[in-house]
């Protein structure tokens, strides 16, 4: 059990930047999905 969350979580720091990194993608790929949504619709 131990050894697996040790290797779940090599370093605090990485998991930080990798969600960031990923929200941020999340976030422009929802802008540009909603500005051609609408750009569509209107």
């Amino acid at each position: 059990m131990e050894h697996m969350i040790g290797v779940r979580m090599k370093n605090p720091l990485e998991s930080v930047v990798g969600s960031v990194i990923s929200g941020l993608l999340l976030t422009l790929a929802l802008v540009f999905f909603l500005k051609n949504f609408i750009v569509a619709g209107g």
